[in-house]
């Protein structure tokens, strides 16, 4: 299996975005104890992740919004969901606060992500778009040209099957930024 393309040693630090699949009873027990969600997400990351029950797309989950959407921030549903979708389950200022995505919003992004397979993604990438949005981490789209494209079309191939699976078990999703 081919290794991920890496980023250059001046992003290697940074924010990265995460996301678990749950079931309804997990969702349900996590949403009782907000506080507790990061914690007990990461105290069994390693079952879930053996289950394809984790997503993770490092620093390419701006890039990914922008070429989804066009717009650094914003975006309709469901592809504005994707990676800023879902309710904060707690106090909404700090951008390490998980939100939940309801299984009804994973289907949803599930079918909208289907319907944009890598190669026609790969076709509305635009690195000077994504440098002029600037867009993070803002230092690589130009200054990596290919490397920086073929790291985000691999990081939204891992997004598109992540959604697919969580769509297919009727998961929600929880996805965080830190």
């Amino acid at each position: 299996m081919p290794t991920k393309p890496r980023l250059s040693e001046h992003v290697r630090m940074g924010m990265t975005w995460g996301a678990t699949a749950v079931d309804a009873e997990r969702a349900d027990a996590l949403l009782r104890a907000p506080q507790q969600i990061i914690e007990t997400l990461y105290a069994h990351y390693d079952a879930d992740k053996a289950a394809g029950r984790v997503g993770y797309l490092d620093k390419a989950w701006h890039a990914i919004h922008f070429v989804l959407n066009q717009s650094p921030w914003e975006g309709e549903p469901p592809l504005g969901w994707v990676i800023f979708g879902g309710t904060p389950v707690a106090d909404d200022s700090d951008e390490a606060v998980p939100r939940h995505l309801p299984a009804e919003h994973v289907r949803q992004i599930a079918a909208a992500l289907a319907a944009l397979p890598a190669d026609k993604f790969a076709r509305r990438y635009d690195a000077q778009a994504l440098a002029d949005a600037e867009i993070y981490p803002e230092v690589i789209w130009l200054r990596d040209g290919d490397e920086a494209k073929d790291y985000v079309l691999s990081y939204y191939a891992d997004l598109i099957g992540f959604y697919a699976g969580a769509a297919a078990r009727g998961d929600s999703v929880f996805n965080w930024i830190s």
